[in-house]
């Protein structure tokens, strides 16, 4: 009985040490995804980034100097303010050969996410395009930036991860 007994707490002991080992070892990963249309009755190319409130606000608070929140009433004008010239310094767009330059149009926190919105005018159905969001590549361990363009209701997607070129995707 005394054997059964330490036995059993032996491997009740190799058991949590080997999940703590596993929990040690997993790997954090970081996204955001982006989804780009082109939008064929105002003839425009729009996109949508979506990622994690903590992630974004951090990223800004340390690019102001300042700790701002969106839990916070008055920093979310201040979050907006930031976010807008450093999505814009982060992504590329190219269209049919063509540097895109969006204009951001502003922002929407719905829970933890948050949704950052651009536009550029754009008259015909992309053929080509190429898109590279590089935001949090050399500060977040394992980021990952997904995309999904849409083009006359034909979908494609891509990811990317530091290092990476830009995804290019041809309609």
């Amino acid at each position: 009985m005394y054997l059964f007994k330490n036995f059993s707490l032996i491997f009740a002991i190799f058991i949590m040490a080997l999940i703590a080992s596993n929990s040690l070892g997993a790997h954090s990963s970081f996204t955001s995804f982006t989804r780009i249309d082109w939008n064929a009755e105002d003839k425009s190319i729009e996109l949508i980034i979506q990622m994690h409130a903590h992630e974004l606000e951090a990223y800004l608070s340390e690019q102001a100097g300042e700790r701002l929140s969106f839990l916070i009433e008055g920093d979310i004008a201040a979050l907006e303010a930031a976010a807008g010239p450093a999505i814009l310094e982060n992504i590329s767009l190219t269209l049919d050969s063509q540097k895109v330059s969006p204009t951001f149009l502003g922002l929407e926190l719905q829970g933890q996410t948050v949704f950052l919105y651009m536009e550029s005018d754009w008259a015909t159905a992309p053929k080509h395009l190429h898109f590279l969001n590089k935001l949090f590549f050399n500060i977040q361990p394992g980021q990952i930036n997904s995309m999904m363009a849409v083009v006359n209701g034909h979908r494609q997607a891509g990811e990317a991860t530091p290092g990476d070129g830009p995804i290019k995707l041809t309609f």
